[in-house]
């Protein structure tokens, strides 16, 4: 045991005498340790420097995401009332200005008639500063295999600016299926455009320009158009002013005078007024009509579906205005699936037809024809809304949005007379 104890002390003090040791530290090289130092110090600026790049590019779309800028509403000023207008008394010319035609009946000259194309010509010039040619390019490859572009222009008007792009309203067959969209000013100047909307009914599109991507001398050589009105009265035989590519080339420009009372064209869901001219245009006409104060009466459109081929024809503005508001908004047209007209007043009174919109066809395939409206229904309410023509069938639908659910009621013809039906149909959306 004592043996044991003595080894076990010894043990013990070889032990503690081991762990006693001192390690001489590994003495401090002091040019790494700089090197060190500095490599830190670059790899902390590089890293602020990609921080700062990666912050720059994506803080606008952070933003736009977290903070979106809101757009203004469009708004186009509603008409006057027809009553209103006709009512304003005509000013009665005094002597003195009677005298001043009189004289100038007298004595007009070849001089004269130049000075008063000169002065119409001018107001068409203005007007120019309102349109834009809006260009779709398409990219395509011959038979060699070498690329070029397929460009389509048509005219464009400038109507409103939402706060962030301007919208112009044009057609949309020349910018089907192009691969960018160029819109020159009256600059000359040329900044790329989108389609915010169209309209399959009219073909009528809005295309949209960043406001931000506009020089400031672009934007202040530019005015909006004045829009005028078509409801209020006939303008048959009033002098127009056709401006923008009447015929098929850019910022041409005709004079005539407008040759008849308003056409109607059915469309789905609605129709539209037109008016015709004795302007000979391009086949690919396009542009707009101003009377003699500068105000846009129609957009012109070609259609060659009568024997006056290339007689320019335009759709009256006041019945293109609620639709343009709503394309400038970014708003899509509901659809039912129906053409339509007026109960004829002779009907009604001796027939006893009820007074609504007249459905004289039901598209296949659309909302209508899946719920069993059929040709020769006549609509006579829609939701709480009383229908007594086509024009109240048109109100209400330009205020509809796809995919509401609205109960529709027709008077249709049974074995004596003509009996209700109510349908609750869910519009689509028209395309």
């Amino acid at each position: 045991m004592g043996n044991s104890n003595e080894n076990d002390n010894g043990v013990e003090n070889q032990q503690f005498e081991f762990i006693t040791e001192t390690i001489k530290e590994k003495p401090i090289n002091k040019k790494r340790v700089l090197l060190k130092i500095l490599f830190n110090i670059l790899m902390a600026v590089l890293f602020g420097l990609v921080a700062c790049a990666v912050f720059v590019y994506f803080e606008p779309m952070i933003r736009e995401r977290l903070y979106p800028e809101e757009t203004k509403v469009v708004t186009i000023p509603e008409e006057e009332e027809k009553e209103k207008i006709e009512e304003e008394p005509v000013p009665t010319p005094t002597p003195v200005v009677t005298k001043v035609f009189e004289t100038v009946e007298k004595e007009l000259e070849v001089q004269d008639y130049k000075l008063l194309l000169t002065k119409i010509s001018a107001i068409g010039e203005n007007a120019q500063k309102s349109l834009v040619s809006v260009t779709g390019v398409k990219s395509d490859v011959d038979w060699f295999q070498n690329t070029y572009e397929d460009n389509a222009t048509t005219a464009g008007l400038i109507l409103a600016d939402n706060g962030k792009e301007l919208l112009i309203i044009s057609y949309m067959e020349p910018l089907k299926n192009a691969d960018s969209i160029e819109v020159m000013f009256c600059n000359d100047e040329i900044y790329p455009g989108t389609i915010k909307k169209s309209d399959i009914n009219t073909g009528l599109a809005v295309v949209a320009v960043e406001m931000e991507s506009m020089s400031q001398e672009t934007l202040d050589s530019i005015e909006m158009a004045e829009l005028g009105s078509t409801s209020s009265q006939s303008f048959v035989g009033s002098p127009v002013i056709a401006v923008g590519n009447p015929l098929g080339v850019v910022k041409s420009m005709v004079i005539g005078q407008v040759t008849s009372d308003v056409y109607v064209k059915d469309l789905t869901d609605t129709n539209i007024q037109y008016f015709t001219t004795d302007i000979y245009g391009s086949a690919n006409a396009s542009g707009v009509i101003l009377d003699l104060s500068g105000r846009v009466l129609g957009f012109i459109f070609q259609d060659n579906s009568s024997d006056m081929e290339n007689m320019i024809k335009a759709y009256c503005i006041s019945d293109l205005k609620n639709k343009i508001e709503k394309l400038s908004n970014g708003q899509d047209f509901a659809y039912l699936g129906i053409t339509g007209t007026d109960v004829p007043k002779e009907a009604s009174e001796e027939l006893g037809v009820p007074q609504g919109a007249y459905i004289t066809e039901v598209l296949v395939d659309s909302p209508a024809m899946e719920q069993g409206l059929q040709n020769g229904d006549i609509i006579t309410k829609i939701g709480t809304t009383d229908i007594t023509s086509f024009a109240d069938f048109k109100d209400v639908m330009l205020k509809c949005q796809p995919g509401d659910l609205m109960m529709i009621t027709v008077k249709r013809l049974g074995r004596d007379e003509y009996v209700e039906v109510n349908y609750e149909i869910k519009l689509g959306v028209l395309e």
